[in-house]
């Protein structure tokens, strides 16, 4: 392997609005990634537009410039990363993370300045997302109806500070049920105004602990957390989910001073899925979803909403109105349907931000999910 120098680069792509381009890099990550998320080489590649015979030649290639094994393939078991594949689909997927705010800032600072010289194309929205595995339906959803979604995955806090300042279109964040949601609302309000913002219901969803495959550790309360040798991994600050279990380590008596690993940080449900999965930590919060699609067992703590924020005035904007329409059709049903954790209730209903805020601290304690005290 030491003729293979594996850097990252940054570089430009000028590719027809809707079109995937990769390089032969990333193209072996993409199937690295759908090969962790799937189990299935055949379903990696077709979600990558290739056929089973080219994705096989990708990974093989690699395989034999480093010179030991990308991908395990056991027979009547489906297919799973090797180490080295695992360990690439972890840097990539956090790398990207830790870019991307400084990425849409420059994707929306190019936008702007060559406006002029493009002329008018297809109706453009620019969404700027706590991560969410689900999210990445939308662009091609919308695209099908001459609408170009650009989609840039931030914290909550952060896509919510873009909306106020006007660098994007819609601003998707989470928040948990229940009381906890009423802490959360505390940080979020700061950046909506009930007269200029209103709410779009995205779906609902579980958190909880995503842990090794068989829980080897034995994890079952965030009380074992701090045992010795259970090395956590967190989300970065200013994501909903650091929020999110910041509030519940202090509802449970926890410092984060107890949590090895609490200042080791991903930035999206999939890279904390794959450091757990490729052995280098044993838990971490994270959506069901994610922990499912990486083999990776779930315990669930809370049930929370997503919602999408826009601007009031916005909301004549045809392709705004197409994305509402989409979120309440039966596919988009389905598809929710078909994922571990999430439920379609509400899906494309509009909710005025204090109604939003108000049912959280209404709820019932007894209705919220909070992992119990110990004892």
């Amino acid at each position: 392997m030491n003729e293979y120098a594996l850097l990252p680069s940054l570089v430009w792509s000028w590719s027809v609005l809707g079109e995937v381009r990769r390089n032969e890099e990333g193209t072996l990550l993409a199937l690295l990634a759908g090969i962790a998320e799937t189990g299935s080489v055949a379903q990696a590649a077709r979600d990558c537009g290739f056929s089973y015979r080219h994705a096989w030649g990708v990974v093989r290639t690699w395989e034999e410039r480093l010179r030991q094994p990308l991908v395990d393939m056991v027979r009547g078991s489906g297919s799973t990363l090797a180490p080295l594949g695992l360990r690439l689909v972890h840097l990539d997927a956090r790398l990207k993370s830790r870019f991307a705010a400084q990425l849409a800032a420059a994707a929306e600072e190019v936008r702007l300045d060559l406006t002029p010289f493009m002329g008018a194309g297809m109706d453009r929205l620019t969404l700027h997302a706590s991560h969410d595995p689900l999210l990445t339906h939308l662009p091609e959803a919308l695209r099908g109806q001459g609408v170009e979604l650009e989609l840039h995955v931030l914290g909550s806090s952060e896509s919510l500070a873009s909306l106020a300042a006007g660098r994007c279109d819609i601003a998707g964040f989470h928040c948990p049920q229940g009381p906890l949601g009423a802490a959360v609302w505390k940080a979020y309000r700061a950046h909506l105004d009930p007269r200029a913002h209103v709410l779009i219901r995205f779906a609902q969803r579980s958190q909880g602990l995503m842990l090794a495959d068989g829980n080897p550790r034995k994890l079952k309360v965030l009380h074992d957390l701090t045992r010795s040798g259970v090395r956590y991994v967190n989300r970065q600050s200013g994501s909903g989910t650091r929020l999110l279990f910041d509030l519940l380590l202090a509802d449970q008596h926890l410092q984060p001073l107890e949590i090895d690993g609490y200042a080791n940080e991903e930035f999206t449900h999939a890279a904390v899925a794959a450091t757990i999965a490729s052995g280098a930590a044993d838990a971490g919060l994270g959506v069901e979803a994610a922990a499912r699609r990486f083999g990776l067992d779930f315990i669930p703590l809370v049930r929370e909403d997503y919602y999408l924020a826009i601007r009031r005035d916005a909301l004549a904007h045809p392709a705004l109105g197409l994305l509402l329409k989409y979120l309440a059709t039966p596919a988009w049903r389905r598809l929710l349907a078909a994922e571990p954790g999430y439920v379609a209730r509400g899906s494309g209903k509009l909710v005025e931000c204090q109604s939003a805020w108000r049912s959280t601290t209404a709820a019932k304690a007894a209705k919220s999910a909070v992992a119990p005290r110990r004892g």
